[in-house]
């Protein structure tokens, strides 16, 4: 694939104080790129991170020609990581992962065909009926998922969706990128405004049941950030409150 021609496949890997995981998620993700038969790249977007996470990515993208590392400081959040990611991305589909693997890369291949055939964006479900759930959080964070998703459902809506906040989606680029160039929020609730502003855009969104892990060492605590949940579900609904994007 010459230099300016663009991939049909961009994989964007938030990565924050991953030093310890991710050479060894980052190798999987190479061999599962390299046997996809479609053109790709890997953008592993550094959030500012305290260890040697960007150090870490580059020693194990050294020669991947299709493959860099975006880096900066300070540590501004998952959603600024991946919108960070699908700016600079320049596949016509894009695939966010989290960098633990708790949805196995496997997972692109039926998004893609799903994304081929019209979808424009793809949610990854872990409360889908037909997920496959191997290991489930603890008690405390499924409960904990409960009281969020009826938080979400009436200030913002999305009650649809089993599922918003899977580290797995796949994306239209073309479509999403307007809708990433308006978002705000900068950390985990944007998965939510991503939605949001896909529904009112009348997108069309897909969501499907994935193989799913709870992974040990994840970045997310309900409890502390239920401050910081209320106050992104309610600028979400004020920042947005007149948005309707025509087609």
């Amino acid at each position: 694939m010459g230099a300016n021609v663009p991939p049909a496949l961009s994989v964007v890997i938030p990565a924050f104080n991953e030093a310890t995981r991710l050479a060894p998620t980052l190798q999987v993700v190479l061999a599962y790129l390299k046997g996809l038969g479609q053109s790709w790249e890997l953008l592993v977007v550094d959030d500012g991170s305290g260890d040697d996470t960007a150090a870490v990515a580059t020693a194990a993208l050294a020669g991947e020609a299709a493959a860099r590392v975006i880096s900066y400081q300070p540590n501004r959040g998952k959603g600024f990581a991946v919108r960070t990611g699908v700016l600079a991305a320049r596949g016509g589909w894009v695939v966010f992962l989290d960098a633990d693997l708790s949805t196995p890369v496997a997972e692109i291949a039926p998004a893609i065909t799903l994304l081929q055939a019209g979808h424009d964006m793809v949610v990854g479900s872990r409360g889908h009926p037909q997920a496959r759930i191997s290991r489930r959080p603890p008690l405390l964070r499924r409960v904990a998922s409960r009281f969020f998703d009826g938080v979400r459902n009436l200030l913002v809506g999305l009650a649809e969706f089993y599922d918003t906040q899977c580290g797995f989606k796949a994306y239209r680029r073309a479509a999403l990128v307007p809708l990433f160039q308006r978002a705000v929020i900068e950390r985990f609730m944007f998965d939510v405004e991503i939605l949001y502003l896909a529904r009112r855009s009348g997108l069309k969104v897909v969501e499907i049941p994935v193989a799913w892990a709870d992974a040990p060492g994840s970045t997310v605590r309900f409890w502390p950030g239920l401050y910081q949940m209320f106050r992104d579900l309610l600028r979400i609904r004020w920042v947005h409150r007149g948005f309707e994007a025509t087609r």
